[in-house]
């Protein structure tokens, strides 16, 4: 078992994660807490074994990516790597789980009302599945330059931010002001992508140039939403979650 020993060059650094992480947290917790965290003060109604599966697969990310933003602070990168093994394994799980709960949504409003995929449906469900696939994408493409710690702690931020549309479309609705609400999804996109354009901002000007990591993720992240928004909109998206929504 190896020591680690505390020196002079031990100081934490990285604030600027811990803080990202945090507020990550303090989004999906505000958003999450009458119908998961704290559904028992707000008497909500029980939820099904998925939907718990859900909640605690996701929470588990969050407070993953908090934990090892804090090793990296503390320079315990060799602990960061060891955990990172779980953080593979974890994050596609996570996206299958998010898929899974879409479709049994999108299949439960279908068999309800088949009419309801051409009014409402078929947005959600082409959100939920891009931004679980873009997710997907950007943990695959950090866990590649996973020694380059420039560029992967860049796409892991990206990649946690893009899980935050369902939290940021919850909060909206808990705050009673009508212009929140008058965009509906494309406005709970724009919502969405605030907190990765201010962390590409942030480290952009305090670095004095726009990192290739943030670039090139912070593009794929950013399109991908209003990408696949249009997308659920076309006929062709539509036959094709009709047929596999019916199935």
């Amino acid at each position: 078992m190896d020591t680690y020993v505390p020196t002079n060059r031990s100081k934490p650094r990285g604030s600027f994660y811990t803080w990202v992480a945090v507020g990550i947290f303090l989004i999906v917790f505000a958003g999450f807490a009458p119908t998961y965290y704290l559904k028992s003060l707000f008497g909500t109604a029980a939820l099904p074994l998925l939907l718990h599966l859900h909640g605690l697969i996701f929470t588990l990310w969050f407070a993953l990516f908090f934990v090892q933003v804090r090793l990296v602070a503390r320079h315990r990168v060799d602990l960061h790597r060891r955990i990172g093994v779980f953080g593979a394994v974890l994050a596609p799980l996570a996206a299958c789980i998010a898929i899974a709960v879409a479709f049994h949504a999108g299949r439960r409003s279908y068999l309800a009302n088949p009419g309801s995929l051409t009014i409402l449906s078929v947005r959600p469900l082409a959100l939920d599945f891009g931004s679980s696939l873009t997710f997907a994408f950007l943990v695959a493409a950090a866990l590649y330059f996973r020694r380059r710690g420039d560029i992967h702690k860049r796409l892991m931020l990206l990649a946690s931010c893009g899980l935050l549309l369902p939290a940021v479309g919850r909060f909206l609705e808990l705050i009673p002001l009508r212009f929140l609400h008058a965009g509906g999804l494309w406005e709970m996109v724009g919502f969405t992508e605030i907190t990765p354009i201010v962390c590409v901002v942030y480290d952009t000007v305090k670095h004095r140039r726009l990192h290739p990591g943030f670039a090139w993720g912070g593009l794929a992240l950013l399109s991908s939403l209003p990408v696949f928004m249009a997308l659920g909109s076309t006929h062709t998206w539509l036959n094709f979650m009709t047929w596999l929504l019916s199935r």
